[in-house]
């Protein structure tokens, strides 16, 4: 794509030539004083382009929804009227006066034709530089769209590469299985109850990727399985307090959310009946979900690839849902989730 100050630099070129031809040097002038002509006109045109540019893209920045698109472009032509006619009265005035043209003693009839000699001009120079820009800057968030949505769609399939993944996570299935085997010997019926949650949390992870968005009521059905399995296999050494008001069930966020936040909670900190992990889920201030848990962070022999935060941090970004706010400090660490409701995403 031709960029734009290619564009507009053509267009100033184009005007500044199309003056030079209309302004001929009267014969017996010195070519200097045509020389000061158009080095006037060039300065002007090029006040007049980069003015109007500037006005149209401010009124991008005022009206950029689409549906304002009228009230955009009133804006972006009335105040580059202001701004061209006087400048176009001024060069005229510049070519009377290097030309040695006779500047009164106009009458009634010659003013008023000036002055619509004027204001056709300078509507045309501002009809044809906002157009200009306006494709360039529709054209410009037209592509960024696109690319926001194959980021997205990017990160949807991530998602659901991540959860094939844990699927089959070689570790989270042994775990899952050693507890099992435990509990067999120990407990047949709590063993059975086991395996109805496993099945639940697989099932989910089947399910989940063909969404991009989930109810907070269906994350948290999974996330009592999935926290299930969790607790045991660390008995008291987790703890959870859970404090989700129905009013919020039907807000949405992106599948597995609050599972890669647990599981990060649980992988990066010691898990013991002396040291419990607590985990806090609720809601803060109405307008986000926070899940919060104590730091006592152990050594890890594998390094953190750090992916999973920054995953559902794009998402959010892509999503236009708001920011996820991560805070790290010295006792714990909170990560809250811009609550999505389902009348953000149709406005």
């Amino acid at each position: 794509m031709i960029q734009e100050r290619w564009i507009h630099r053509s267009g100033i070129g184009i005007l500044i030539l199309l003056n030079i031809l209309g302004n001929p040097v009267p014969a017996g002038l010195p070519w200097t004083s045509g020389l000061w002509v158009y080095l006037i006109l060039a300065l002007i045109i090029t006040l007049q382009w980069s003015g109007v540019v500037w006005i149209t893209k401010s009124s991008w920045r005022i009206y950029a929804d689409p549906s304002l698109v009228t009230k955009r472009l009133i804006r972006s032509l009335l105040l580059s009227m202001l701004l061209v006619a006087p400048l176009m009265v001024l060069s005229d005035v510049a070519i009377k006066y290097f030309y040695q043209t006779e500047q009164g003693g106009l009458d009634q009839p010659a003013a008023w034709s000036l002055f619509i000699f004027y204001l056709f001009n300078a509507l045309i120079l501002c009809i044809t530089a906002v157009g200009i820009t306006e494709a360039t800057q529709y054209y410009r968030q037209l592509r960024t769209t696109e690319k926001e949505k194959e980021a997205l769609h990017r990160m949807h399939l991530e998602a659901q590469f991540a959860g094939l993944k844990q699927q089959v996570n070689p570790h989270f299935l042994f775990n899952s299985l050693n507890s099992l085997s435990s509990l067999i010997r120990i407990d047949p019926v709590k063993a059975e109850h086991f395996v109805e949650e496993m099945s639940q949390v697989y099932r989910y992870l089947l399910q989940s990727n063909q969404d991009e968005l989930i109810t907070l009521e269906k994350e948290m059905d999974f996330i009592n399985s999935y926290l299930h399995l969790l607790q045991t296999r660390f008995g008291n050494g987790l703890v959870l307090h859970i404090e989700l008001p129905e009013a919020y069930h039907s807000s949405l966020l992106p599948p597995l959310t609050l599972q890669l936040l647990i599981e990060n909670a649980v992988k990066h900190n010691e898990v013991s009946t002396e040291n419990p992990l607590y985990i806090w889920i609720s809601i803060h201030e109405g307008n986000s979900i926070e899940v919060k848990n104590n730091l006592q962070k152990k050594q890890l022999w594998v390094p953190s690839e750090k992916i999973g935060l920054t995953n559902i941090m794009t998402k959010y970004q892509l999503l236009g849902a708001g920011e996820v706010v991560v805070l790290d400090g010295e006792d714990f660490f909170i990560v809250r989730l811009p609550l999505i409701l389902k009348h953000h995403l149709t406005a």
